[in-house]
């Protein structure tokens, strides 16, 4: 072995001083890719000569093979296989086992599966490639000599990665929960809605060019029921903070039902309007007739919350209009008076302002809407996963990359990914086994327990009816 890794070196060695030497430093970016080639190429070699060397050192110890029933069925089986320092090919030799099973045993001793032509940390490259831009540029920039979709089905293929929730040292007084969605393309000509949802405690403006969330946390879940996803969101927030510490949640949205229904899931919380979609009904309202001269009146009443004086300016409004602008003045209308209050709040010095359109271009637009991409189900809904975690600021490796999945694998794990993430729901069950653990009698007789909106009954309710397809 000692004199295989010698001789390499050796050659590796002359072929570097000849290349500098052949064609001098004139250019020093084009040799030193020049020189890189040659060291990619010799480590390969390298390493190739190491492998068949532990093969063949396997093949000789007779007296351990016979002890442990391995019997030679054939030698030199040639396996190709691609890693980050190109295509390499060694052989191996071809094991029976005593119970008539068939094994390479090198293979399993370097720790490459049936089937797998490529290497799973240079698929776990491609992967975390393909979180930021499109499939063949991810299999260029790796320079792995790989199709797109080579790269789509490995993506595909991901196990499921999600951000590990831990607890916070110090739980915040005041949280502020982001929720918005995009508006994604399919292949079959639908669209598919992708609800997001950031965990934050607040915006930090000690910058004032550039505004940050402070410890914030994406969770986004295509092909989740409704109610799967919020129950997600709802076991993060817990399993994150102590929400006895917390005296309020705002829950930044458009004032779609599911947003809304996420809000009385928390103790305290208020629905605050996100600032686009106030000022998007807002001008949209001022654009019908004699609307304009009222709309500084219109705002003024809305940030006073003064709402006698708001409900007849949008009747006089809507009076105003005749026809078919009577007709589209009627939802603009509806929407600003039955989220009055929640645009309210949006004027509040003491809550900060909304982020929600630009959290969803930045974690989710990008990637999935923002150019013309139609996605298949599957791949929407591991994108999603993917894009997500990276933006949580992790980064996916070899143990979260499979071979392939077989189409029926494929179809159970979607059907289980409507009910949630795993780890997520797992986070709900702690909290369950903590409510079970309460000595509630005893707790009742103090003092009624009463959380705003959610009361204990609800959570108890609400916990243990998560848990009716397990129990």
């Amino acid at each position: 072995m000692e004199n295989i890794i010698a001789q390499q070196l050796v050659k590796m060695q002359g072929e570097i001083l000849e290349k500098i030497q052949k064609d001098g430093l004139g250019n020093i970016g084009e040799t030193a890719e020049a020189l890189f080639q040659i060291v990619k190429e010799n480590t390969r070699e390298l390493l190739r000569a190491i492998l068949e060397a532990t093969d063949a050192a396997i093949a000789e110890a007779k007296a351990e093979r016979k002890a442990d029933g391995l019997r030679v069925k054939e030698r030199n089986v040639k396996r190709r296989l691609q890693t980050s320092l190109g295509a390499m090919e060694y052989g191996r030799t071809y094991y029976e086992t005593a119970k008539g099973e068939y094994v390479y045993l090198l293979d399993h001793l370097i720790g490459v599966e049936p089937y797998e032509r490529m290497s799973k940390t240079l698929s776990a490259k491609l992967v975390n490639l393909a979180a930021e831009m499109s499939y063949g540029k991810s299999a260029a920039c790796a320079e792995a000599d790989v199709s797109r979709q080579t790269v789509s089905n490995k993506v595909n293929a991901l196990r499921e990665v999600v951000q590990e929730v831990e607890r916070v040292k110090e739980t915040p007084e005041e949280l502020h929960l982001f929720a918005d969605e995009d508006h994604v393309h399919l292949k079959d000509g639908r669209n598919a809605i992708v609800p997001l949802v950031t965990i934050s405690e607040g915006i930090d403006k000690s910058n004032p060019k550039r505004h940050r969330l402070i410890n914030p946390l994406h969770i986004a879940g295509y092909g989740m029921e409704a109610e799967a996803f919020n129950d997600q969101v709802e076991a993060c927030v817990y399993e994150r903070y102590d929400l006895n510490k917390v005296n309020r949640i705002y829950i930044h949205g458009d004032g779609a039902s599911r947003i809304v229904a996420l809000g009385e899931r928390f103790p305290n919380a208020e629905h605050v309007l996100d600032g686009f979609h106030l000022e998007k009904y807002l001008k949209k309202l001022g654009h019908f007739n004699d609307a304009a001269q009222r709309m500084g009146a219109l705002r003024a009443a809305l940030k006073d919350g003064n709402w006698k004086t708001y409900k007849k300016l949008l009747e006089t409004i809507y009076a105003l209009q005749t026809g078919k602008d009577r007709e589209r003045c009627k939802p603009v209308i509806l929407y600003l008076w039955n989220n009055r209050w929640s645009a309210h709040l949006r004027y509040s010095p003491d809550i900060c302002g909304s982020c929600t359109e630009s959290l969803v271009s930045h974690v989710l637009s990008e990637r999935l809407s923002r150019t013309p991409l139609a996605w298949s189900e599957r791949g929407l809904e591991k994108m999603t996963m993917l894009v997500v975690y990276r933006k949580n600021g992790r980064k996916v490796t070899a143990r979260d990359i499979r071979v392939s999945l077989t189409c029926e694998e494929q179809d159970r794990e979607a059907l289980l990914h409507r009910g949630g993430w795993d780890k997520y729901n797992g986070y709900m069950n702690r909290q369950i086994d903590l409510i079970l653990d309460t000595d509630w009698a005893g707790t009742f007789e103090k003092e009624a327990l009463s959380f705003g909106k959610v009361d204990a009954s609800y959570v108890i309710r609400k916990s243990l009816g998560t848990l009716r397809s397990v129990v």
